[in-house]
């Protein structure tokens, strides 16, 4: 049975070497430069996409509901 410290340990040593291998990884920016240009342009096509009718109701409820009464 494996205790709850040497688990830790265990976890610290698999985080440690993850950290070396990133740091060992040769920068690439054009790679960098490429997910950002891909997710930009997701990020555009989904910013155009109208807001869903269920979004609105839920708005104008949430709206409503905030919004002080009017008495008459």
């Amino acid at each position: 049975m494996v205790e709850n410290g040497d688990k830790t340990a265990i976890q610290n040593k698999k985080t440690e070497k993850k950290t070396e291998k990133m740091n060992q990884t040769p920068a690439q920016p054009e790679i960098h430069d490429l997910i950002g240009q891909r997710l930009r342009s997701f990020y555009d096509e989904v910013a155009k996409q109208p807001v869903p009718d269920r979004f609105v109701e839920l708005l104008n409820q949430l709206e409503a509901k905030s919004s002080p009464k009017k008495s008459s």
